[in-house]
């Protein structure tokens, strides 16, 4: 009963986690084709943003090697 309350937990984490990392991911795309060579336009995050995402990162290859259910 609590292994699936966490297990749903942790499965909900994964999937925020990627929808961080492919928002960040569109807007620096975005940033990068909008950009040109008279008006570069930088793609700035703000500190937490930034740790925020490589704390997704780091869950979405932990997920990746290890899995998402506990046993």
């Amino acid at each position: 009963m609590l292994i699936d309350i966490i297990n749903r937990i942790l499965f909900v984490l994964f999937f925020m986690s990627c929808l961080t990392t492919i928002r960040h991911a569109y807007y620096f795309i975005q940033a990068f084709f909008t950009s040109t060579e008279e008006q570069p336009v930088k793609y700035r995050v703000s500190k937490t943003s930034l740790i925020f995402l490589g704390v997704s990162i780091a869950y979405i290859i932990s997920v990746i090697f290890t899995g998402i259910k506990l046993n």
